[in-house]
Protein backbone atom coordinates (compact mmCIF):
# COMPACT_ATOMS: atom_id res chain seq x y z
CA UNK A 1 0.00 0.00 0.00
CA UNK A 2 1.38 3.42 -0.92
CA UNK A 3 0.17 6.77 0.30
CA UNK A 4 0.74 10.15 -1.32
CA UNK A 5 0.85 13.21 0.92
CA UNK A 6 2.02 16.74 0.07
CA UNK A 7 3.98 15.68 -2.98
CA UNK A 8 5.79 12.79 -1.29
CA UNK A 9 4.91 9.15 -1.59
CA UNK A 10 5.90 6.56 0.95
CA UNK A 11 5.08 2.96 1.66
CA UNK A 12 3.33 1.93 4.85
CA UNK A 13 4.56 -1.63 4.47
CA UNK A 14 8.30 -1.45 5.03
CA UNK A 15 10.12 -4.77 4.52
CA UNK A 16 12.17 -4.21 7.67
CA UNK A 17 10.41 -3.06 10.86
CA UNK A 18 13.41 -0.84 11.66
CA UNK A 19 13.61 0.73 8.22
CA UNK A 20 12.15 4.14 7.59
CA UNK A 21 10.52 5.59 4.54
CA UNK A 22 13.18 8.27 4.32
CA UNK A 23 11.19 11.50 4.49
CA UNK A 24 13.83 12.96 6.76
CA UNK A 25 17.18 11.95 8.18
CA UNK A 26 18.22 12.99 11.67
CA UNK A 27 21.95 13.21 12.38
CA UNK A 28 22.82 13.38 16.06
CA UNK A 29 26.08 14.78 17.28
CA UNK A 30 27.44 15.57 20.72
CA UNK A 31 27.05 19.30 20.23
CA UNK A 32 24.09 19.67 17.84
CA UNK A 33 21.36 17.73 16.06
CA UNK A 34 20.55 18.22 12.39
CA UNK A 35 17.60 17.09 10.30
CA UNK A 36 17.65 16.75 6.53
CA UNK A 37 14.23 17.00 4.93
CA UNK A 38 14.23 14.99 1.69
CA UNK A 39 11.05 16.64 0.43
CA UNK A 40 12.28 20.23 0.82
CA UNK A 41 15.95 19.30 0.25
CA UNK A 42 16.91 21.35 3.33
CA UNK A 43 19.23 20.91 6.33
CA UNK A 44 18.04 22.29 9.68
CA UNK A 45 20.37 22.22 12.69
CA UNK A 46 19.46 22.81 16.33
CA UNK A 47 22.45 24.29 18.14
CA UNK A 48 21.84 24.86 21.85
CA UNK A 49 22.15 28.36 23.26
CA UNK A 50 24.32 27.08 26.10
CA UNK A 51 26.34 23.90 26.34
CA UNK A 52 26.12 24.22 30.14
CA UNK A 53 22.33 23.95 30.28
CA UNK A 54 20.65 20.76 31.47
CA UNK A 55 21.22 17.78 29.22
CA UNK A 56 20.53 14.06 29.56
CA UNK A 57 23.14 12.25 31.66
CA UNK A 58 24.22 10.07 28.73
CA UNK A 59 25.01 13.13 26.62
CA UNK A 60 26.86 14.93 29.43
CA UNK A 61 28.98 11.90 30.35
CA UNK A 62 29.79 11.19 26.69
CA UNK A 63 30.93 14.79 26.21
CA UNK A 64 33.17 14.55 29.28
CA UNK A 65 34.67 11.25 28.09
CA UNK A 66 35.41 12.63 24.62
CA UNK A 67 37.05 15.76 26.04
CA UNK A 68 39.14 13.71 28.50
CA UNK A 69 40.18 11.35 25.71
CA UNK A 70 41.43 14.26 23.62
CA UNK A 71 43.28 15.86 26.54
CA UNK A 72 45.00 12.60 27.52
CA UNK A 73 46.07 11.93 23.93
CA UNK A 74 47.44 15.47 23.62
CA UNK A 75 49.38 15.05 26.87
CA UNK A 76 50.78 11.73 25.67
CA UNK A 77 52.27 13.22 22.51
CA UNK A 78 55.07 15.31 24.12
CA UNK A 79 55.88 12.46 26.50
CA UNK A 80 56.13 10.14 23.51
CA UNK A 81 58.44 12.52 21.64
CA UNK A 82 60.73 12.94 24.66
CA UNK A 83 60.77 9.18 25.25
CA UNK A 84 61.88 8.28 21.73
CA UNK A 85 65.46 7.07 21.55
CA UNK A 86 66.15 9.14 18.44
CA UNK A 87 65.38 12.50 20.13
CA UNK A 88 67.82 14.37 22.32
CA UNK A 89 66.05 17.20 24.13
CA UNK A 90 67.67 17.04 27.56
CA UNK A 91 70.53 15.08 29.00
CA UNK A 92 68.30 12.02 28.85
CA UNK A 93 69.33 8.69 30.21
CA UNK A 94 67.85 5.41 29.07
CA UNK A 95 65.89 5.16 32.32
CA UNK A 96 64.32 8.60 31.77
CA UNK A 97 63.41 7.77 28.18
CA UNK A 98 61.92 4.46 29.33
CA UNK A 99 59.78 6.26 31.94
CA UNK A 100 58.59 8.85 29.41
CA UNK A 101 57.65 6.08 26.98
CA UNK A 102 55.75 4.19 29.68
CA UNK A 103 53.88 7.37 30.63
CA UNK A 104 53.04 8.08 26.98
CA UNK A 105 51.81 4.53 26.42
CA UNK A 106 49.65 4.67 29.54
CA UNK A 107 48.15 8.02 28.53
CA UNK A 108 47.46 6.85 24.96
CA UNK A 109 45.84 3.65 26.25
CA UNK A 110 43.68 5.47 28.80
CA UNK A 111 42.65 8.09 26.24
CA UNK A 112 41.78 5.38 23.73
CA UNK A 113 39.73 3.44 26.27
CA UNK A 114 37.80 6.56 27.32
CA UNK A 115 37.14 7.39 23.66
CA UNK A 116 36.01 3.83 22.96
CA UNK A 117 33.60 3.89 25.90
CA UNK A 118 32.18 7.22 24.72
CA UNK A 119 31.75 6.05 21.12
CA UNK A 120 30.09 2.76 22.08
CA UNK A 121 27.83 4.39 24.66
CA UNK A 122 26.73 7.09 22.23
CA UNK A 123 26.11 4.60 19.42
CA UNK A 124 24.00 2.36 21.65
CA UNK A 125 22.00 5.37 22.87
CA UNK A 126 21.35 6.49 19.28
CA UNK A 127 20.18 3.01 18.23
CA UNK A 128 17.85 2.84 21.25
CA UNK A 129 16.32 6.22 20.38
CA UNK A 130 15.84 5.07 16.80
CA UNK A 131 14.08 1.87 17.93
CA UNK A 132 11.91 3.91 20.33
CA UNK A 133 10.73 6.21 17.53
CA UNK A 134 10.01 3.18 15.34
CA UNK A 135 7.98 1.61 18.16
CA UNK A 136 5.91 4.82 18.43
CA UNK A 137 5.28 4.65 14.70
CA UNK A 138 6.82 8.01 13.82
CA UNK A 139 6.80 7.91 10.01
CA UNK A 140 9.67 8.99 7.86
CA UNK A 141 12.37 9.66 10.46
CA UNK A 142 15.61 7.76 10.67
CA UNK A 143 18.69 8.27 12.82
CA UNK A 144 22.09 8.18 11.17
CA UNK A 145 25.54 8.01 12.72
CA UNK A 146 27.53 10.55 10.74
CA UNK A 147 31.12 10.58 9.54
CA UNK A 148 32.33 12.24 12.73
CA UNK A 149 31.09 9.24 14.73
CA UNK A 150 33.11 6.81 12.62
CA UNK A 151 36.15 9.10 12.69
CA UNK A 152 35.91 9.19 16.49
CA UNK A 153 35.70 5.39 16.57
CA UNK A 154 38.81 5.04 14.40
CA UNK A 155 40.66 7.69 16.44
CA UNK A 156 39.85 5.96 19.72
CA UNK A 157 40.93 2.59 18.32
CA UNK A 158 44.22 4.07 17.02
CA UNK A 159 44.97 5.75 20.36
CA UNK A 160 44.30 2.53 22.28
CA UNK A 161 46.34 0.47 19.80
CA UNK A 162 49.30 2.86 19.96
CA UNK A 163 49.20 2.71 23.76
CA UNK A 164 49.14 -1.09 23.73
CA UNK A 165 52.02 -1.32 21.24
CA UNK A 166 54.10 1.26 23.10
CA UNK A 167 53.58 -0.46 26.45
CA UNK A 168 54.29 -3.90 24.96
CA UNK A 169 57.55 -2.70 23.41
CA UNK A 170 58.69 -0.81 26.51
CA UNK A 171 57.81 -3.64 28.89
CA UNK A 172 59.66 -6.29 26.90
CA UNK A 173 62.77 -7.60 28.69
CA UNK A 174 65.11 -6.41 25.93
CA UNK A 175 63.96 -2.78 26.33
CA UNK A 176 64.39 -2.43 30.09
CA UNK A 177 66.94 0.23 31.09
CA UNK A 178 70.28 -0.98 32.35
CA UNK A 179 70.49 -3.87 29.93
CA UNK A 180 72.93 -3.65 27.10
CA UNK A 181 71.64 -4.66 23.70
CA UNK A 182 73.19 -7.87 22.38
CA UNK A 183 76.42 -7.09 20.62
CA UNK A 184 77.33 -8.41 17.22
CA UNK A 185 80.83 -9.68 16.50
CA UNK A 186 82.88 -7.19 14.50
CA UNK A 187 82.92 -7.73 10.77
CA UNK A 188 86.30 -8.69 9.34
CA UNK A 189 87.99 -6.06 7.23
CA UNK A 190 89.12 -7.54 3.97
CA UNK A 191 91.47 -5.66 1.66
CA UNK A 192 91.20 -7.12 -1.76
CA UNK A 193 94.14 -6.43 -4.00
CA UNK A 194 93.23 -4.75 -7.22
CA UNK A 195 90.19 -2.81 -6.06
CA UNK A 196 90.06 0.80 -7.17
CA UNK A 197 87.94 2.29 -4.39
Amino acid sequence: MATKTAGASFSLEAPDPLSSVGLSVRCRGLWSECIFDNVADLWTCDIPVSYLSEHPAVLAVTRVLVILSGILSLLATPAFLVGMRCTKLFSDTDAQKHNFSLAAGSLFLLGGLLGTIAVLWYGIDTVQKYKLEISFGVPGVTYELGYSYWMAAVGAACAAASGIVLLAVECSPAQRPGREPPSMPPLPIVNWPGTYL
